[in-house]
């Protein structure tokens, strides 16, 4: 590992840390509320008054749960919740990986395919892209159910279980669901950065010498553009992560944006006196567990940019 590598690293780390301690210090923001009411009894405004003194109080006494439990406690179902995080974690990683790996390498080759049929009329080409990218991803994970749906019951398609995350076509119908707006999105990135590049003085050369178009995109116009295509995989991962809850919640997958959103979500109804605290436990749980898959991510695209540019070889 040469010595500008290590130092991304060490920075994409550094993030790391100060962006996990800033979202578990908005964790512990006390929400305790002042419930102003009628002389009937009726509540007539909800009042929130933040205290610097409470919101320090509520990280020295989660400190002192760790020091004294060891961990983070016991979950509902009496397993810890570390083991839960863990488990619904990894139900999770089953989604994603696949996700980002089909989202960039089928969206390169997606791209790719764009880019050489950009002057003929296949009806698949960068059209097809940029209406997928045009169109709600959440529209089209909704249609595609009430369509299997509908082919199950007219008896053209074999019955798929939609719901659920104990079986492997529910992970494969999820896989697909989070991977569909990705791999558009990096087929565009990687169509226009070919058409960037195609106007660049070596392709000029190229083509003086006589080096086939085939060869000339996939061995210099496509390394070239890969530079252009990993600044962009933050916000791929960054997508699918943020789509995760969505995909979970309608495919009724268990997984940690399901159980993470359970833990933070706020009452649906409340009476005078309910208070509006989280499972706090649970929360940085799981806070950690995406801050690492992030983490994760970007390492891997560096590496991969590291090894596709010239410098990245030559070290």
């Amino acid at each position: 590992m040469n010595t500008s590598l290590l130092r991304v690293v060490c920075k994409q780390l550094a993030l790391w840390c100060i962006t996990t301690i800033l979202l578990l210090i908005i964790i512990f923001i006390p929400r305790d509320v002042i419930y102003e009411t009628s002389k009937y009894g009726d509540i007539q405004k909800i009042v929130y008054d933040y205290s610097v003194e409470q919101h320090v109080s509520n990280i020295k006494e989660f400190l002192v749960f760790l020091q004294e439990n060891d961990g983070l406690g016991v979950y509902s179902d009496g397993d810890s919740v570390e083991s839960h995080v863990l488990k619904t974690s990894g139900r999770s990683l089953l989604l994603v990986i696949p996700a980002i790996l089909i989202g960039f390498f089928l969206g390169i080759t997606k791209g790719v395919f764009d880019y050489f049929t950009k002057n003929k009329r296949v009806g698949v080409g960068s059209g097809i892209t940029w209406f997928m990218l045009s169109v709600p991803d959440l529209f089209f994970m909704i249609g595609i159910q009430l369509l299997l749906m509908f082919l199950y019951e007219i008896g053209l398609f074999p019955h798929i279980d939609l719901y659920g995350h104990e079986k492997l076509e529910n992970v494969i119908v999820c896989v697909l669901f989070l991977a569909m707006y990705p791999l558009f999105l990096i087929a565009n990135i990687t169509f226009t950065s070919l058409i960037e590049e195609e106007t660049k003085d070596y392709i000029r050369t190229a083509k003086s010498k006589g080096v086939s178009r085939k060869k000339t995109i996939m061995l210099h116009m496509l390394k070239n553009a890969l530079q252009k295509i990993n600044v962009n995989s933050n916000t791929m991962t960054l997508y699918i992560l943020s789509n995760l809850f969505i995909v979970e919640f309608l495919a009724n997958y268990r997984g940690a944006a399901f159980y993470f959103y359970k833990a933070i979500a706020s009452p649906s109804s409340f009476v005078e006196g309910t208070n509006f605290h989280m499972n706090t436990n649970s929360a940085v749980g799981f806070v950690l567990a995406f801050t690492l898959i992030i983490l994760f991510s970007n390492l891997f695209f560096l590496l991969l940019s590291h090894l596709v540019s010239p410098k990245g070889k030559q070290a």
